[in-house]
């Protein structure tokens, strides 16, 4: 039976307890004191002791911290005789710079495999679950931004805003499963890394080779994580031919978070014989576009999210710009089909992508993996120039340079395809990058 009127400030203390428990559970009684009353007593009541909890959730008290709370207050109010019966409130969930939870990162790095991509994997989740970044600092960071200490490593974090290095330092976790530096040692030392980017593309013959772009990072944080193959299904429109208002909010997020991709110059010249050069002069000549299937009732919507707000004349907008869209976008596949040169090097004449990711999309996470695989790139190439120089080396010979812009990285999976299937022909490939705030672009005029 509690001691009614007894002041909260003469509590007896629970007994029996270790020191430390005791220190512990002392310190979340005087938190939960100072914010009573100061002529409060017993019995103190669930109703109290819950809405404390939940005002400290809501402040960001871990879980566990708050299973301590809960108890310490069960036993203070045990050794004065009340009996105290309290749920924990739920618990924000905690989020990194990837806009993933933590449990969900170190759920998917126990599931990766002991083979050199899966060592590769284990490693980047374990760093963005620890160090609470995202796909562009994980891309920025490198081996040289990784040392080693007596307890774990240090990392220095680069701000691109400030140009300075922010030092964290991981320590060992006794599980190795979760142990973000066991994994990047054993990343590491699989790949052989000793400078340059701290996370590389792997080949099919478990080759480890050019850095990973922050598309191709997010794919693979996607891929380990389980995420959908293709966009959530979207409910239909109002009889207005407005699409619902969760569709809106979808579609306005995905646009806002697709971030602009940098674009990489690269000059590539082609020499061998003339006739073999003349061959592949005409094959590489295509429209200059991945053919794929639209779904235009998504465009639609995502076209109207930035505007909804304006009613009856932003949802028709949107349909004559999907109209439009729809328009262009059949012309293009009659220019695919007709064979029109208008890019005088096609990557998807090339080395095409297959009709099952086509029929897929663009959104599709197949289509990006092929694409990162087999062409190094994501989109087709842009401002492709040629011109066909006189080859003063030797007689009955030819050369032709290609410039041409890249989005991300030179496509130099596409490339060697192309140098394996063109034996007779010798490729010199020379990208340049350069920042992409220093000159021209890829999208300049």
């Amino acid at each position: 039976m509690a001691e009614i009127g007894r002041p909260l400030q003469a509590a007896r203390p629970p007994t029996g307890l270790s020191p430390a428990t005791a220190r512990a559970y002392a310190a979340s009684w005087r938190a939960f004191v100072r914010t009573q009353p100061a002529d409060s007593g017993f019995p103190v009541g669930p109703v109290a002791v819950a809405a404390w909890l939940e005002a400290r959730a809501k402040a960001g008290r871990p879980r566990q911290s708050l299973v301590v709370d809960r108890a310490a207050l069960t036993a203070w109010c045990a050794a004065n005789g009340e009996g105290l019966d309290v749920a924990l409130p739920a618990t924000r969930v905690r989020r990194t710079g990837a806009g993933v939870d933590v449990a969900s990162l170190l759920a998917a790095a126990r599931r990766c495999g002991p083979d050199l991509s899966g060592l590769r994997d284990r490693a980047l989740l374990l760093l963005a679950a620890t160090l609470d970044i995202g796909a562009e600092a994980l891309a920025r960071l490198t081996v040289e931004d990784i040392s080693d200490t007596t307890d774990g490593m240090t990392v220095a974090l680069l701000r691109p805003r400030s140009g300075h290095h922010q030092l964290r330092r991981l320590r060992r976790r006794r599980d190795p499963a979760v142990c973000p530096v066991r994994s990047w040692a054993a990343w590491r030392a699989a790949a052989q890394l000793r400078w340059g980017a701290a996370f590389r593309g792997i080949d099919a013959h478990g080759t480890v080779g050019d850095p990973l772009s922050v598309p191709g990072i997010r794919f693979l944080l996607d891929r380990a994580l389980g995420r959908s193959d293709r966009p959530p299904h979207r409910a239909r429109g109002t009889k207005s031919g407005s699409p619902p208002e969760s569709s809106v909010r979808t579609a306005a997020r995905r646009r806002t978070t697709t971030p602009a991709p940098d674009w990489v110059r690269t000059t590539l010249t082609v020499s061998g014989p003339v006739d073999a050069v003349a061959r592949f002069r005409a094959a590489a000549q295509g429209p200059g576009i991945i053919p794929w299937q639209v779904d235009f009732d998504y465009e639609q919507a995502r076209l109207l999210a930035p505007m909804a707000g304006k009613g009856a004349q932003a949802v028709t907008l949107a349909r004559l710009l999907r109209e439009a869209s729809e328009r262009l976008h059949q012309i293009a596949l009659q220019h695919q089909a007709a064979g029109t040169p208008a890019c005088a090097f096609d990557l998807h004449r090339l080395v095409p992508v297959p009709g099952p990711l086509l029929e897929a999309g663009a959104d599709s996470c197949a289509a990006a993996a092929w694409l990162q695989a087999h062409w190094g790139t994501l989109l087709p190439l842009r401002r492709v120039e040629v011109e066909a120089p006189r080859d003063q080396r030797a007689r009955r010979s030819a050369r032709l340079v290609y410039r041409f812009w890249s989005a991300g990285w030179t496509p130099w999976q596409a490339l060697e395809q192309v140098q394996t299937d063109w034996p007779e022909l010798v490729f010199n490939i020379r990208p340049q990058y350069a920042r992409s705030d220093a000159g021209e672009t890829a999208d300049a005029a």
